[in-house]
């Protein structure tokens, strides 16, 4: 290898890590900027045909999502935050133990249940207080991340196309390689943030609506526990609100609690079975298992955003592993539906 070469590529190497540094405070708001401008570019697209300005589309595009997403985000954060302390205070002694009891009578064992819900509820509780500086944060510190993302968003919209061009462009391979390997990053990403991230995201809101309207105290924060149970098969949301509605059964509010466990076995265990096959039409399938660990090691590396980091980086892992397979040990590789 020619002087020349080494020397840049250890130049290379340098500035990329100090841009990594550089970045790295606002790095959560960056990534936030990336998925929200990945999610919402079909909505650009709509208001670009229509203005033919991708300037004023961009912006319309941003505004949306303050609307819809962003403001309405940081709200119910701020909200959960202020319930993490009362649902754990709320869900000590004789609940646990209510509880503890259904699911030894359930399974037959007297397990120590109340020992590993409370441990379990206390390292949540811990986990949620401590999100919170990494998404509250000081004032200033927020509005300048606030300003970095919509930033990020803007450019993302108008540009972002020609950035993956670009970035296809410079990658080292043949043309119908970077076509199916841009196929394959391109449908399991949509599989993570449509099928199993937006799925998880309405059953856990569902379960919360249903806690809200049968009576059960810090709706918010048990709804975003069903956010993250709604990524396990089979058992899932019902961890939740089936020992909720049990609790309320207990308390002499049985038509309370008879009807949650009507509303969650009808409309929050069955969304998941109407919703995720549309969302995940013509897409590659992951893994449930890369999913729920996506989600828990993101949030643990993270923080908030790893809900949504995580299973990304695990499910673009098997993409990259799969178009290796196919297109290196078998020299077998094609672009589209086929190459699932």
């Amino acid at each position: 290898m020619r002087p020349e070469r080494i020397f840049f590529g250890l130049l290379f190497g340098i500035l990329a890590v100090l841009a990594v540094i550089i970045m790295w405070p606002f790095l959560t708001y960056i990534v936030l900027a990336g998925i929200l401008a990945y999610t919402l570019f079909p909505v650009y697209r709509f208001f670009n045909r229509h203005t033919r300005r991708p300037e004023m589309a961009s912006a319309l595009s941003i505004l949306l999502a303050l609307l819809l997403m962003v403001l309405p985000s940081f709200f119910l954060v701020s909200e959960l935050v202020q319930q993490v302390s009362g649902a754990y205070s709320n869900f000590q002694a004789e609940n646990i133990q209510r509880v503890a009891d259904y699911l030894s009578g359930l399974t037959g064992n007297r397990i120590d249940f109340q020992g590993v819900l409370s441990s379990g509820i206390e390292q949540i509780r811990r986990s949620i207080v401590g999100l919170a500086p990494d998404i509250l944060g000081s004032i200033g510190e927020l509005m300048v991340g606030l300003f970095i993302m919509f930033f990020v968003m803007y450019y993302g919209f108008r540009d972002g196309e020609g950035f993956i061009k670009r970035i296809r462009d410079l990658l080292p391979l043949e043309p119908a390689l970077k076509e199916s390997l841009f196929y394959e990053v391109r449908t399991i990403t949509q599989a993570v943030l449509y099928g199993q991230v937006m799925t998880a995201l309405i059953q856990g809101t569902l379960g919360a609506i249903g806690l809200l309207i049968f009576g059960i105290s810090n709706w918010l924060f048990w709804g975003a526990i069903m956010i993250i149970m709604a990524f396990l098969p089979l058992l899932g949301t019902p961890l939740i609100w089936v020992p909720a509605a049990v609790s309320q059964i207990l308390d002499g509010e049985t038509a309370r609690g008879v009807g949650l466990l009507i509303y969650g076995s009808t409309i929050v265990m069955n969304i998941d079975n109407v919703l995720r096959p549309r969302l995940m039409s013509g897409r590659t399938k992951v893994h449930p298992v890369l999913i729920l660990l996506g989600v828990l090691g993101g949030l643990k590396i993270f923080g908030f955003i790893g809900m949504l980091v995580g299973p990304l980086i695990l499910a673009v892992l098997v993409a990259f592993t799969k178009f290796y397979e196919q297109a290196y040990l078998h020299r077998k590789f094609t672009v589209g539906p086929a190459a699932d």
